[in-house]
C-alpha cells in the first residue's frame, strides 16, 4: 500500500515537472517580443449590438452595446503583452445587430414596468417575445482580413518600443459596414 502511494506521488511529482519544462521550452522556442494591444468599439451613427468578434476563428472578446465615437462614447479593451500566445490575427469575423427604433421603444417600455417574480410560463413568453423582436432587428456578418491592416512594419514599429507602445486596433461600425483600422499609439512616454 504504501509503495504504491509512494508511486502515485512520484509519478504526480514527475508529470509537474516535465509539464513546467514544456512550458519553459515552448515560452523560449518564441524569440519574438510579445505586443501589448487594445480594442477599441465605436459606433458612427445608431448603436450597434457586437455579438461575435472572433480572431482567427476563434471566439474573442465581446463588447456587447456599442454606441457614440472615442473619447466620449465606444467600448475600450486592453491586453498586455503576453495575454495571447496564439500570435498576430490573420482575420477577424464580426457578428452585429442593429436595433431598430421599434425594439427600443419596446425595450424601454419593458424597463419602465416594474420588475416581479414572473411564473415559469410569463418567462417563457418573455423570452419568447424577446426572441421574436430580436430576430426582426438586421443582423449582420463580416469577415475582415487582418494581414493588409496589421502589418509586419507596423509589429515592427510596435515592438521596436514594446515597453511604451501598443498595437491599437480601431472598429468602427457604420450602419451595415464595419471598418477596421491599426496604428502604434504610446501610451507610456520614455522617461
Amino acid at each position: 500500500m504504501a509503495q504504491g502511494t509512494l508511486w502515485f506521488r512520484h509519478s504526480i511529482f514527475r508529470t509537474l515537472i516535465m509539464g513546467l519544462l514544456a512550458i519553459l521550452l515552448t515560452s523560449c522556442r518564441h524569440d519574438e517580443k510579445p505586443i501589448g494591444m487594445s480594442l477599441l468599439f465605436q459606433s458612427a451613427d445608431r448603436g450597434v449590438v457586437v455579438q461575435r468578434f472572433d480572431l482567427d476563428g476563434i471566439r474573442g472578446p465581446v463588447p456587447g452595446w456599442v454606441r457614440g465615437m472615442s473619447p466620449r462614447g465606444g467600448a475600450h479593451m486592453s491586453f498586455m503583452p503576453g495575454d495571447s500566445k496564439r500570435g498576430i490575427p490573420q482575420f477577424v469575423d464580426v457578428a452585429w445587430a442593429i436595433p431598430t427604433d421599434e425594439f427600443d421603444r419596446w425595450a424601454e417600455e419593458k424597463d419602465r414596468k416594474p420588475k416581479g417574480e414572473l411564473s415559469k410560463n410569463e418567462l417563457a413568453e418573455e423570452r419568447a417575445e424577446f426572441k421574436k423582436r430580436w430576430a426582426a432587428n438586421p443582423h449582420y456578418t463580416k469577415r475582415i482580413d487582418l494581414t493588409p491592416i496589421i502589418t509586419p512594419e507596423l509589429i515592427a514599429q510596435v515592438r521596436a518600443d514594446s515597453q511604451n507602445t501598443e498595437l491599437k486596433v480601431i472598429i468602427t461600425f457604420n450602419n451595415d459596414d464595419v471598418s477596421i483600422q491599426a496604428m502604434a499609439e504610446k501610451w507610456r512616454r520614455n522617461k
